[in-house]
């Protein structure tokens, strides 16, 4: 089949696939790639590719490789596991969409994990079929395809009580105006990682928060770092990424001395309403570790669920050889 690999990608080239592809999401974006090779310059090294097609259709497949041995490669498609595989400006049919997946699987591939897209189509199933499927967990998304009112008349009651109740304890909500109130978020978050019951170096790093939030001054109609308020004090924060249409959120915490104020179901709430405002058509909750009380919060905003898969790619030739090399070395 003829197609032209293009490797490394322009940063134009991603752009404009990005902004034409009626599926892509944020984490399909150069920027959710720049904030992975950027927070975790070690960690990660880039490993996207694209194509043409032979009918001129323009492709990314993001990908991170989180290891590398020589030609060997252990490749996430994306980052923190969020929405992976291709983007494309025009039409690819499932002939085509299986030579990508094949050649990112080719024998340099010691793994793949891919994340399925819920706004795009499931992977056909030739495709499905040289993968193994890791798990699937719904993600949760609110439809703003009505008024406000409207919209909020699908929350649960006690959602709706919630809200109403944080309002009239004061609760306000604004976009974070300084790189100061982005330390009392990533604080905010250091203490509900305490209050999990997570060990100390749980977590993501305070780097990763300050790029990101310098990311937002350069892109402010793509990232929005909101700050919820009470008495004048920062009681927590959300991440909502924006992009095709979608309003997705990708991290939020609050501060334990808050919580009996509603923080966040006041805080989603007006984000939410926001992106009805801008016009945004999906307001994404993401997926939820399938932890069943995150689970429940999400529910209660009256959401549509879509399944996502995490499939893996194991090079069938690659992986007994490495089971040989741990045997005999003891290394993993």
């Amino acid at each position: 089949m003829s197609l032209q690999i293009v490797h490394p990608v322009p940063e134009d080239f991603w752009w404009n696939v990005a902004r034409q592809c009626a599926y892509a999401t944020f984490y399909h974006t150069p920027l959710w790639q720049n904030i992975a090779l950027h927070s975790f310059l070690v960690t990660y090294q880039d490993a996207t590719f694209g194509a043409i097609l032979a009918n001129g259709t323009r492709v990314v497949f993001p990908i991170i490789a989180t290891r590398t041995i020589g030609p060997f490669r252990w490749l996430h498609s994306t980052f923190e596991n969020c929405y992976g595989g291709f983007i494309a400006d025009g039409p690819v049919n499932d002939d085509e969409a299986a030579v990508l997946y094949q050649h990112a699987c080719r024998i340099s591939t010691y793994t793949l994990y891919a994340i399925d897209n819920p706004f795009d189509a499931p992977l056909p199933k030739p495709i499905q079929s040289r993968l193994q499927e890791v798990y699937t967990e719904p993600t949760y998304l609110v439809h703003l395809d009505a008024d406000f009112d409207a919209i909020m008349a699908r929350f649960s009651r006690a959602r709706r009580t919630a809200y109403r109740r944080g309002l009239k304890k004061g609760v306000e909500v604004r976009q974070m105006r300084s790189l100061d109130e982005m330390v009392i978020y990533y604080e905010s978050y250091r203490d509900a990682i305490e209050r999990w019951g997570e060990a100390t170096g749980y977590g993501y790093p305070w780097h990763l928060f300050e790029h990101i939030y310098y990311l937002s001054r350069a892109y402010p109609e793509q990232i929005k770092i909101w700050v919820m308020i009470v008495n004048k004090q920062i009681a927590g924060g959300r991440m909502i990424f924006y992009w095709n249409k979608v309003a997705s959120l990708w991290h939020g915490a609050s501060h334990r001395d808050f919580l009996e104020y509603d923080v966040m179901p006041v805080g989603d709430t007006e984000i939410i309403r926001d992106a009805l405002d801008h016009g945004y058509r999906y307001f994404d909750f993401n997926t939820s570790g399938n932890k069943e009380g995150v689970m429940t919060y999400k529910e209660r905003f009256g959401t549509e669920t879509r399944p996502v898969t995490m499939w893996r790619f194991a090079n069938p030739f690659l992986q007994p050889v490495q089971q040989i090399y741990w045997k005999a070395t003891g290394k993993r």
